[in-house]
């Protein structure tokens, strides 16, 4: 069974502008991983110095949530914190269905 899903996910505690170019390729590949890059909005910001991904207007679907969202969460993890160990994540799921 699928689930619709809207993804808020920011990348904090950056110190410069060139970490946030390192970690938002760190993420377009996680997302082209699991297949979403084309279905999400990946962007770095100035002020404060952060990346965010999140859903459009229309939001994921996802067959076995429970498993890919713990995989996903693991790779972010993972691609974020290898290039910038002191990074802050924030995911945050919403589902609209439930509205």
């Amino acid at each position: 069974m699928s689930v619709n899903i809207h993804l808020a996910l920011r990348v904090d505690k950056l110190e410069s502008l060139e970490q946030a170019e390192t970690v938002k390729s760190a993420l377009a590949e996680v997302l082209r991983e699991h297949s979403i890059d084309r279905d999400v909005l990946l962007r770095k910001f100035r002020e404060p110095i952060s990346v965010k991904v999140t859903t459009g207007r229309w939001p994921l679907s996802v067959r076995g949530f429970g498993a890919w969202s713990t995989a996903f969460e693991r790779d972010v993890t993972e691609a974020v914190h290898g290039v910038v160990p002191s990074a802050a994540i924030d995911v945050e799921w919403g589902y609209p269905d439930e509205d």
